[in-house]
C-alpha cells in the first residue's frame, strides 16, 4: 500500500475531504486529469466501461484511507476488488471482496456504489 504524509495543511491531497468524510476516497480517472489532484508517482489507469460491464465481473478500483486522526493522520491506499452486483444505467453497486485491515472504512463483504471513473481494470477469466 501507498503511504502519503503530508506534514503542512497547504500539502494536503484535494482528496483529503472525502477522507475526513467518509474515511475513504476512491481514486477517480476524471479528476486524475488535473494536475496536482493526486500524486505524481500514480500509473495511468485503462479504466473500464459501463457497457462493457456484466454481474459478478470483477473489477479493481484504487482506494485511499485515512489512518490515525487530526494532524498525525496519514493516508494509506492501496488496490481493492469488488464483484459487480448490480448495473441499472450508470448506478452499479459492487460487493469489496479484498481482505481489509480492521479499523478502515471500508470492510470485506460490504456494499460499495462506484461509478465508470472509478474502476481502473477488469479481471480477465481464464480457462485455469
Amino acid at each position: 500500500m501507498t503511504i502519503i504524509k503530508f506534514p503542512h495543511r497547504k500539502n494536503e491531497p484535494a482528496f483529503l475531504s472525502d477522507i475526513e468524510k467518509d474515511g475513504y476516497h476512491i481514486y477517480n480517472l476524471n479528476n486524475a486529469k488535473t494536475p496536482g489532484y493526486y500524486p505524481p508517482e500514480l500509473p495511468e489507469y485503462p479504466g473500464v466501461k459501463v457497457k462493457d460491464l456484466r454481474l459478478d465481473d470483477v473489477i479493481t478500483i484504487r482506494v485511499f484511507f485515512g489512518i490515525g486522526k487530526g494532524k498525525n493522520m496519514r493516508i494509506d491506499g492501496g488496490y481493492v476488488d469488488v464483484r459487480i452486483e448490480h448495473i441499472d444505467h450508470n448506478e452499479i453497486l459492487a460487493v469489496i471482496m479484498t481482505k481489509l485491515p480492521k479499523g478502515f472504512s471500508l470492510e470485506t463483504g460490504s456494499s460499495i456504489e462506484i461509478y465508470e471513473e472509478e474502476m481502473l481494470y477488469k479481471a480477465e477469466i481464464t480457462g485455469h
